[in-house]
C-alpha cells in the first residue's frame, strides 16, 4: 500500500509533490509538539504523585515500627509493676525459693507469649549476677552478651534501646542484628535491683516493610545511632557499607526527612529518608524509578502510538483526495471493529459513513454505561474517602475539593468522632450482620441531622464511624462534649429499641479543625477497647478511661486455687475461682487499663496450660486444635472470656485430666491383681500392695474397691478359695496341707472360710467332685 501511495504522489508532478510534502510537515509538526508536551506533563505529574505516595509509605513503615517498639515497652512496663519482681530480686539465694521462682518463670513465659518476634526474655539480677530465662532457668549472667552488660553500666535511665550484631561480620550490614530493650526493676527505685531484658530479631522489623507497597525490587535500610545498618540482606540495591554515596549523604545531613533521586550502578533510584523522633533511627528506602514509573512508559507508548496514528491520518488525508479517503475511513472502521469486538454488529449494506456513525453511537452508549457504573460505586468511593479523612492520610489541599465532590458539608469549627460496634454478632450470618449494620447506619444518619453536620460510614474494621461536625467559636468544651454524649446515648437507645440489639459506642475528644480529626478517631477506637472492663452496651468516653493508677495487683491467690482445682479435677471449684479472678480484675478498676485485664487472663491461661503439660506432657499440648491465645485476644469483654473459660476451656481440660488419671489407675490395679494371682500363696498385706501402686492405704482401698467391686481382703479370700477348689479336685493333698499352702495357720479357719464362701466344707466339695467324675 505504501508503494502505491508513493507512485501516486510522483504522478502528480513536482509542484503538487511540494505542496503535499509541505502539508504533511504542517500536519506532523503540531502533532509532534502536542504529543511531546502531553507526555512530559503527564509523566511529571505522575512521577510527583508517585514520590509523595512512596514517602507516605516510608512514613507508615517508620510509624508502625515505632508503634511496635512502644507497645513492647507498654507490655514490659505492665509486668514490671508486679511486686513479685522486687521480692524475688531482693533474695540472696533466689533458687532456694521455688514458689517465687515459679511465679517469675510464669510471668516471663507470659511476656514471651505477648511479645511477638522475641528472641528471648531475661531477668538480670544485678546483686547476684544471675539471669532468669523461661528456657534456661537460672543461669550465670555471663550468658548475656557483653555489650548488654556494658550498656547497663553506662545508662542511668529507666529504660533504653540498644542494637548489636549477633555475629561480627566483615561489613556493618548483612549479618543478623539483635535489637534489645532494657528496663530497670523496680520501676520507681533509685537504685535498681535488676533489669528486664527483651531481645528482638531485626527480621521482625522488616516483616513490617515486606507488607508495604514498595514494589518487588524495593529495599529499606535502618541506620541506628550506633552505626549499625539493619537491612533485608536478600536485596542489594545499595552498597553494603558506608562508602555508598546515599549513606554518606545521610550521615552528613541533619535533616529529619528528604526525598531525591540518585543513580547507583547505572540504575536510577528514588530515595526517601526519614528520622524517627522516638529512637533516632534513620529509615532509608530505595526503589527503582523504572519499576515505579511503568505507567509512564505506557503513557509514552500511548502518546507515541496516538501521534503516529495522527501523522498517518494527516499524510493519508493530504495524499488521498478521492478514493484514498474512503480507504482511510475503512481502515478506521476496521480498527474500531478490532479494538472493540464486543460492540453491536451493524446492519448489512451500510456504507462507510453509516458504519462510522454506528460505531460512534455504540461507543457513546458504552461511555454512558461506564458513567452509570461510576454513579453506582459512588457510596464505596465516598466511604473510602472518609476512611482516609479520619486516618489523616489525605493531603490537606485535596480535602476541601473532595468534600464538595462527594457532597459532604462540614462548615462547623469542631469535630468529634464516634465509633459504634454491634455487640454479640458472633453466630449471626454475614447477611444478617450486614443488614444490622446498614440499619444502624441509617439510624445514625437520621439522628446526626439535628445535632450538626458530618458523615456516617462503615470502616475497614467493620465499625460504624460517625463524624460529628458541630459547635461554633463561642462553644465551650462542656457543651461540645455534652452534645456528643446526647447523640451517642440517643443512638444506642434507638438502635436497641428498633433493632433489638445492643451497641457499644466509643467517643473521642472534640478537636478544632480537620487536621486533628485523626486524633479523635484514634481515641474513639481506643475507647471501644475498654469493653474489656466496662462491658457491652455502654457509651465510653476516652476522657473518662485514663487509668487512675499505674500499679495493678494480679490475683495470684485465685490463680493458685484454679490450678489446684485443675489438679484435683474439681470443675465446680475452678468455675467459682474464675468468677472470683475476673471480679478481682474489674473491682474498682472501671477506669483501669483494658490491656491489664487482657494480659492478666493471658497469664492465667499460660499457667493453666503449663499445669496441663506437667500432668500430661505427651497428649496435653495436643488437646486444643486451635491457638487459645489468639482466640482470647479476639474477645472484647471479660464476661465473654469468663464464659469461654468456664464452658469450653476448663471442662475440656479437666475431663482430659480425669480420663488420663482413670487410665493410670486402671493400669495400676491390673498390675496389683497380676501380683495377687502370682503370689496368692504368700502373705499379701495392704501396705505392700498400696506401696506397689504408689498410693496411700486409704486411697488404695477406695480405688481397689472401685475397680473390682470387692475389698482387698474379700478378693484375696475369693481367689484363694478358687485355687483351693482346683487343689481339691486335682490333687490328693490333705485339707490341712491345702490350708497351709494357702497361708492359713489354722485348718479350721480355712474350713470355716470355705464353707462361708461355697456353702459346703472342703471335704464335702471333694466328695462331690469325685462322684461327678465317676458318673461322667
Amino acid at each position: 500500500m505504501l508503494t502505491r501511495w508513493i507512485q501516486q504522489i510522483w504522478t502528480f508532478g513536482p509542484v503538487k509533490v511540494k505542496v503535499i510534502i509541505t502539508a504533511c510537515l504542517l500536519a506532523i509538526v503540531p502533532i509532534a509538539i502536542l504529543g511531546m508536551t502531553t507526555y512530559l506533563l503527564a509523566s511529571h505529574t505522575l512521577f510527583k504523585e508517585i514520590g509523595k505516595a512512596n514517602r507516605e509509605t516510608v512514613k507508615q513503615v517508620q510509624e508502625r515500627i515505632d508503634d511496635k517498639l512502644v507497645n513492647l515497652d507498654k507490655v514490659v512496663l505492665q509486668h514490671a509493676f508486679n511486686p513479685l519482681f522486687k521480692e524475688f530480686l531482693s533474695l540472696d539465694k533466689p533458687y532456694e525459693d521455688p514458689t517465687r521462682f515459679q511465679a517469675i518463670m510464669t510471668i516471663l513465659t507470659s511476656m514471651e507469649g505477648l511479645i511477638n518476634d522475641t528472641d528471648g526474655v531475661y531477668l538480670y539480677m544485678t546483686r547476684q549476677n544471675l539471669i532468669v530465662n523461661p528456657s534456661q532457668g537460672i543461669a550465670d549472667a555471663s550468658r548475656l552478651h557483653p555489650s548488654v552488660l556494658e550498656q547497663i553500666q553506662k545508662h542511668n535511665e529507666d529504660f533504653f534501646w540498644m542494637d548489636r550484631i549477633r555475629s561480627v561480620p566483615s561489613i556493618p550490614r548483612g549479618g543478623t542484628h539483635v535489637v534489645t530493650f532494657v528496663r530497670k526493676l523496680p520501676v520507681s527505685a533509685e537504685k535498681p535491683l535488676g533489669y528486664l531484658i527483651i531481645e528482638l530479631n531485626d527480621r521482625a522489623l522488616f516483616d513490617v516493610f515486606s507488607h508495604m507497597q514498595f514494589g518487588q525490587s524495593g529495599e529499606m535500610l535502618i541506620v541506628t545511632p550506633t552505626g549499625n545498618i539493619l537491612s533485608d540482606w536478600n536485596k542489594h540495591l545499595l552498597e553494603p557499607d558506608f562508602s555508598n554515596p546515599v549513606l554518606q549523604r545521610l550521615t552528613a545531613s541533619d535533616a529529619s526527612e528528604e526525598m531525591y533521586s540518585a543513580t547507583i550502578h547505572n540504575q536510577e533510584l528514588l530515595i526517601n529518608y526519614l528520622k524517627s523522633d522516638y529512637n533516632g533511627w534513620r529509615y532509608v528506602s530505595a526503589v527503582p524509578i523504572r519499576e515505579l514509573t511503568s505507567s509512564i512508559q505506557w503513557i509514552k507508548r500511548a502518546t507515541l502510538a496516538a501521534s503516529l496514528m495522527l501523522v498517518l491520518i494527516s499524510i493519508g488525508a493530504a495524499v488521498t483526495l478521492s478514493g484514498s479517503f474512503v480507504r482511510r475511513l475503512t481502515g478506521i472502521i476496521d480498527l474500531i471493529r478490532k479494538k472493540h469486538a464486543g460492540l453491536p454488529i451493524p446492519q448489512a449494506g451500510m456504507n462507510e459513513f453509516g458504519l462510522l456513525r454506528h460505531y460512534m453511537e455504540s461507543l457513546h452508549t458504552a461511555n454512558r454505561h461506564l458513567e452509570q457504573q461510576m454513579l453506582e460505586s459512588m457510596p464505596l468511593l465516598r466511604a473510602n474517602f472518609l476512611q482516609k479523612l479520619v486516618t489523616g492520610t489525605l493531603d490537606a489541599k485535596d480535602v476541601e475539593e473532595k468534600l464538595r465532590y462527594y457532597g459532604i458539608e462540614m462548615p462547623a469549627a469542631y469535630y468529634t468522632v464516634l465509633y459504634v460496634e454491634l455487640d454479640h454478632m458472633r453466630g449471626q450470618t454475614e447477611q444478617d450482620v450486614q443488614l444490622f449494620t446498614y440499619a444502624a447506619m441509617n439510624i445514625a444518619k437520621e439522628l446526626l441531622v439535628p445535632r450538626g453536620h458530618g458523615a456516617v460510614f462503615q470502616t475497614q474494621t467493620d465499625h460504624i464511624a460517625v463524624v460529628l461536625n458541630h459547635g461554633s467559636e463561642s462553644s465551650s468544651p462542656h457543651e461540645l462534649k455534652t452534645n456528643a454524649f446526647i447523640l451517642a446515648e440517643e443512638l444506642r437507645d434507638v438502635i436497641h429499641s428498633l433493632l433489638r440489639i445492643t451497641v457499644t459506642i466509643g467517643i473521642g475528644h472534640c478537636y478544632r479543625g480537620l487536621e486533628q480529626l485523626k486524633l479523635s478517631r484514634k481515641e474513639a477506637e481506643e475507647a471501644l477497647q475498654y469493653q474489656m472492663v466496662q462491658g457491652c452496651g455502654k457509651v465510653i468516653y476516652i476522657g473518662s478511661m485514663l487509668p487512675k493508677s499505674s500499679s495493678y495487683e494480679y490475683p495470684i491467690e485465685q490463680e493458685q486455687y484454679i490450678l489446684t482445682g485443675i489438679k484435683l479435677g474439681a470443675l465446680e471449684q475452678v468455675g467459682q475461682q474464675v468468677d472470683a479472678f475476673a471480679a478481682r480484675l474489674t473491682h474498682d478498676q472501671e477506669s483501669g487499663s483494658y490491656e491489664y485485664v487482657q494480659q492478666a487472663f493471658v497469664q492465667l491461661m499460660a499457667a493453666s496450660l503449663k499445669t496441663l503439660f506437667e500432668l500430661d506432657p505427651e497428649q496435653g499440648p495436643k488437646l486444643f486444635h486451635y491457638n487459645v491465645y489468639q482466640r482470647l485476644g479476639r474477645m472484647r469483654t471479660s464476661e465473654a472470656i469468663v464464659k469461654w473459660l468456664k464452658e469450653e476451656i476448663y471442662p475440656t481440660l479437666i475431663q482430659h485430666i480425669i480420663q488420663r488419671r482413670n487410665v493410670r489407675q486402671r493400669r495400676t490395679m491390673e498390675k496389683v491383681l497380676d501380683y495377687i494371682h502370682e503370689h496368692y500363696d504368700e502373705d499379701l498385706s495392704q501396705p505392700l500392695l498400696a506401696d506397689m501402686a504408689s498410693l496411700p492405704n486409704s486411697q488404695f482401698s477406695h480405688v481397689f474397691k472401685a475397680e473390682t467391686g470387692m475389698t482387698l481382703t474379700d478378693y484375696i479370700i475369693a481367689y484363694r478359695m478358687e485355687k483351693a477348689k482346683e487343689l481339691l479336685r486335682g490333687t490328693d493333698l490333705k485339707i490341712a496341707e491345702i490350708a497351709e499352702r494357702l497361708c492359713y495357720n489354722n485348718p479350721q479357719n480355712f474350713i470355716r472360710g470355705f464353707k462361708r464362701l461355697c456353702g459346703i466344707t472342703p471335704g464335702e466339695y471333694r466328695s462331690r467332685s469325685v462322684a461327678e467324675a465317676v458318673t461322667e
